[in-house]
């Protein structure tokens, strides 16, 4: 639709508005069903209608059609009302009475249209605190909240209009007093005593309804009015009967008062000193009673809003250890946040999936995962520091990485399952929404499970956390390995600086002296998971069988095994490592372009570090070097990988560096036909690169021999003029011993002759 036909429909609305108004001013003249028509316009948009047509002769209109079509026209004329009662600003008591006395009897009498009671309701409670009329529409309140309590279909219809509707009448009535707060603590009652019965979602709405009181009630005038409001809501708290809802009033009234930007005055610190007392001594209790776990999301839903603003001293005081196990188990298993991984396990490409996806990333507990994370870090971090009962640290990272297993398991199979699939255009979409919904949740285990175990290896000082809970350092880096797929999705910069910090010292805790035994079984077991099955006929290598989801977490343990590679047993390395790898090195097809470089990389660092598997790895590595190149290997990999392999041997053995030239040298050698010359020119130059590490040993007269030999076999000047100028940016340049400089010059000097250039 156009903005011009936009604009037309909106006149022709305003017209028709306006032609109902004035015939309801004139409704004697009219007929029941013409009258009944303005009207139901006229209440479908009463919101959008100028108070100013609220005047005596309409409101005096509609009450007398009200009387003379008693309930057949009644519901637009409560709507009307409502609208009226919620929007207006002048005192009209005598009307607002009338008015009123229609909006009660159609909350008591008419059952059978909760639109229409939702709307009575609506227009009732914007009311309080204007007049002196409190008492009685908090009685009114109170009797229809009995009535939801013995409905539950009325109930769970009118469920978000009464919570809100009890959260503004606590905020705005004038009976906040000594004098008339049995009104309040009659409504309290048994509005608690209905959304009791809804569990975690009810207890919710409490916190929210006194966070709303306290927000609105601190911004009162003047400063003693606010302190006398909240100290008579805060004993209304302490009196009502049920503990949860007490501790959900407590959570939501401390929550506000620890963000709140008002003056904090002594009667007030004083007051949330009480508070938070209290809600501590509640706390207490409901985790000692014997239905902690059946309230565990209420519980880590108020801890978590609450808690982190709290001082050390005052944590000490609650039963942390508890606490730890309740938030773990509602972080993992809660319906309302990771669901034991089943939103990862029951993954299919259908629209039902994505809106359950969605809609569990819009729930309360689910947008707390964050807050969730940083109570347990900081009740993790208090247990190491007291040094007690490590134990139960040990077994949240024991949940943490179980988890992590099931979330990498169940991604790899949805993966799978879809990766080849032909979809419609249809399916095509859906899936992309899906994917869409998952990465929100996957990101969210990530963040979450960084936070927690970045308390235990970066916010315990001098490493603590890893020397007091056994295996946590294994722990960590086996997770972050199980959920390396989320954070390669996510990339360098994506908010990962914990992520970093904590494996960047967790790996450094490795690397200690007396903790290499734990890195070493680590990597065993790691890179025994990647063997090759030798009780099988298939003789295809398990590497070349992994998914893509798998090669990630692969990719992860040989970027892993680079930076320790000084810290690792040869046996670990040549039994369990380099076989793995091998297969990837040999790849001529990049399957993973990240991982090859990877693989690579970690032979590399094999030779740099000395191990004495280099010796037995150089003619092999050397080989698959020269097989490789120029496909799927350039140019530059190739130079900088030979070269980096003959200088790490020519410091450990020369012989053996020449041994490895010489595959090269006779790789050059055997490109004899006219269509290897591009060829047999790249592989010379990285034959010329070599005279570098050479120059320092017994065999540089035999390079020097061997290239000469090449220049003078070249079939033209100009490759041999090209080939000359390399070679004089090598010997002039850095690299060339200095002892030997003098006799390369002279040779380059030589030979420019011979071929006179």
């Amino acid at each position: 639709m156009s903005q011009a036909e936009k604009t037309t429909d909106l006149k022709e609305i305003a017209r028709q508005l306006s032609d109902s108004y004035y015939k309801i001013l004139q409704h004697s003249t009219l007929n029941e069903q013409t009258i009944q028509e303005c009207l139901n316009l006229l209440s479908k948009y009463s919101n959008d209608l100028p108070i100013s047509w609220f005047t005596h002769d309409f409101l005096d209109g509609l009450f007398i059609l009200q009387k003379k079509y008693a309930k057949n026209g009644t519901s637009p004329i409560v709507v009307l009302l409502s609208g009226w009662l919620r929007r207006n600003s002048e005192a009209d008591e005598i009307r607002e009475d009338l008015a009123l006395d229609i909006l009660h009897r159609a909350l008591l009498e008419y059952n059978d249209d909760l639109a229409l009671q939702k709307e009575a309701w609506i227009g009732w409670v914007a009311m309080i605190g204007k007049g002196n009329r409190d008492m009685k529409l908090l009685e009114g309140m109170t009797s229809v909240i009995e009535i939801c309590s013995q409905d539950a279909i009325k109930a769970d219809y009118m469920a978000e209009s009464i919570d809100a509707g009890v959260a503004h009448a606590l905020a705005h009535t004038n009976t906040m007093n000594d004098f008339e707060i049995d009104h309040c603590q009659k409504l309290l009652r048994v509005h608690t005593n209905l959304v009791s019965k809804k569990g975690f979602h009810g207890l919710c709405s409490l916190m929210t309804a006194a966070e709303h009181v306290v927000d609105v009630r601190s911004r009162e005038e003047p400063q003693t009015r606010v302190e006398a409001d909240l100290s008579t809501f805060v004993q209304l708290m302490f009196d009502i009967k049920d503990d949860y809802a007490r501790l959900a009033f407590l959570a939501g009234t401390l929550r506000t008062l620890q963000f709140s930007l008002i003056k904090m005055t002594k009667k007030l610190i004083k007051l949330r000193q009480e508070i938070e007392k209290e809600f501590i001594h509640q706390l207490n209790i409901a985790l000692d009673s014997n239905d902690t776990m059946t309230h565990q999301d209420s519980l880590s839903y108020f801890a978590a809003r609450c808690l982190i603003q709290m001082p050390v001293e005052q944590l000490e005081s609650i039963s942390n250890a508890q606490l730890l196990k309740v938030l773990t188990s509602s972080l993992l298993t809660s319906p309302f946040t990771f669901h034991h991984g089943e939103p990862f396990s029951r993954l299919e490409n259908t629209k039902e999936m994505v809106d359950q996806l969605n809609a569990l990333s819009e729930q309360s507990l689910f947008r707390e995962v964050g807050r969730m994370s940083r109570t347990i870090a900081k009740l993790v971090e208090l247990l190491i520091n007291e040094k007690k009962e490590q134990f139960i640290v040990q077994h949240v990272l024991d949940r943490l990485l179980g988890f992590s297993y099931n979330v990498f398991i169940d991604w790899d199979q949805f993966i799978a399952k879809y990766s080849s699939k032909r979809m419609t255009p249809e399916e095509n979409s859906n899936y992309k929404d899906l994917e869409t919904g998952a990465w929100t949740l996957l990101k969210s285990v990530l963040f979450s499970f960084t936070v927690i175990l970045k308390s235990v290896a970066v916010d315990v000082p001098n490493g603590q956390g890893l020397v007091e809970v056994p295996h946590a350092a294994q722990d960590i880096i086996s997770i972050f390995a199980n959920l390396h797929f989320i954070a390669q999705h996510l990339g360098q910069g994506a908010g990962l600086q914990a992520y970093q910090d904590t494996l960047t010292n967790t790996v450094a805790y490795l690397l200690h002296k007396e903790n290499q035994c734990q890195l070493n079984k680590l990597m065993s077991v790691a890179f025994k998971e990647y063997a090759h099955a030798i009780y099988t006929k298939d003789t295809t290598n398990t590497v070349e069988l992994l998914s893509i989801t798998k090669q990630t977490r692969l990719l992860f343990f040989t970027d892993l095994t680079e930076q320790v590679m000084k810290s690792i047993d040869d046996e670990v390395l040549e039994q369990h490592i380099l076989p793995v790898i091998y297969p990837v090195l040999k790849w001529k097809r990049i399957e993973n372009r990240d991982l090859y470089e990877s693989a690579h990389t970690v032979a590399i660092s094999t030779f740099l570090t000395k191990k004495p598997v280099s010796r037995e790895l150089a003619g092999v590595y050397a080989k698959i070097l020269i097989d490789n190149f120029p496909e799927p290997m350039n140019l530059d990999q190739f130079r900088y990988g030979f070269n980096t392999m003959v200088q790490a041997l020519c410091e450990m053995d020369d012989a053996l560096s020449w041994l490895t030239v010489n595959q090269l040298i006779e790789k050059i050698n055997s490109l004899d036909q006219e269509k290897d010359i591009p060829l047999r020119s790249q592989y010379g130059t990285a034959l010329i690169d070599l005279l570098r590490p050479l120059s320092l040993g017994p065999f540089f007269r035999s390079i020097l021999d061997q290239v000469q030999k090449m220049v003078v076999s070249q079939e033209t000047k100009a490759m041999q003029q090209a080939t000359m100028k390399i070679i004089f940016d090598t010997v002039s340049g850095p690299g060339i011993s200095d002892m030997r400089r003098t006799e390369a010059v002279g040779w380059y000097l030589d030979l420019k002759r011979q071929l006179q250039l």
